[in-house]
């Protein structure tokens, strides 16, 4: 299964979403890749803090991913994530059209959910190049724990102009920030309560996007 997390926007989410939901799917016995696009090197320097077992996290330079992924592909992988840089280029472009879903994390708030709609744009003339669909959804992301006025005004834009989300957030929690000075996984800190249950939570509506092909074991 391949996961792409894409936005045009940085500060949304992406590198976090990507480290907590793969940490947690390597723990439940998934061996997964993270290929790290992001000229930060946010979960290559991330992975060198804490190892976590069956996980590996690869920085890729952006002219290297197709040799990168053709590698990766000829390995017993059952995940391989690709975290974008928050750059609308041809790579993410490259890595939508691999993906078999597409992540878009998004906080409340206008910026962010107006670069969400580009990617679900370009999305769809990606759609129509390859004559297949592609599956994608829209996370929110440091989501605060009591909804606002604003918060439930943006959730129903997006429904009014049917862009496809999790039901599942992510909230703004201690776990998923500490996670990238200790490298410690939320999941870890929080096993059965709070980022524990939200990434549980993700996992099993991947698993009912994708279907019994995607191979999220254990995850219930």
């Amino acid at each position: 299964m391949i996961i792409v997390f894409a936005s045009s926007k940085g500060g949304v989410g992406k590198s976090t979403s990507c480290a907590a939901l793969g940490s947690y799917l390597a723990s439940r016995g998934n061996r997964v890749h993270v290929m790290d696009l992001d000229q930060n090197q946010t979960l290559a320097v991330w992975s060198e803090r804490g190892k976590v077992e069956n996980l590996e996290v690869a920085a890729v330079p952006p002219e290297q991913f197709s040799e990168h992924f053709r590698t990766v592909a000829q390995n017993a992988f059952d995940h391989v994530f690709i975290d974008l840089a928050g750059v609308r280029e041809i790579t993410l472009m490259k890595a939508i059209g691999k993906a078999d879903l597409v992540v878009i994390p998004a906080q409340h708030s206008e910026p962010d959910v107006r670069q969400a709609l580009t990617i679900v744009s370009d999305i769809k003339d990606i759609e129509e190049t390859l004559g297949r669909e592609v599956p994608y959804r829209v996370l929110f992301t440091k989501v605060r724990p009591l909804k606002t006025r604003l918060d439930q005004f943006i959730e129903e834009e997006l429904g009014r102009e049917q862009i496809a989300r999790f039901d599942t957030v992510l909230v703004d929690r201690i776990s998923y920030k500490e996670m990238f000075l200790n490298g410690v996984p939320p999941h870890r800190k929080e096993p059965e309560r709070g980022a524990g249950l939200e990434l549980a939570g993700l996992a099993r509506e991947i698993d009912a996007i994708l279907g019994a092909d995607s191979k999220l074991q254990a995850v219930g």
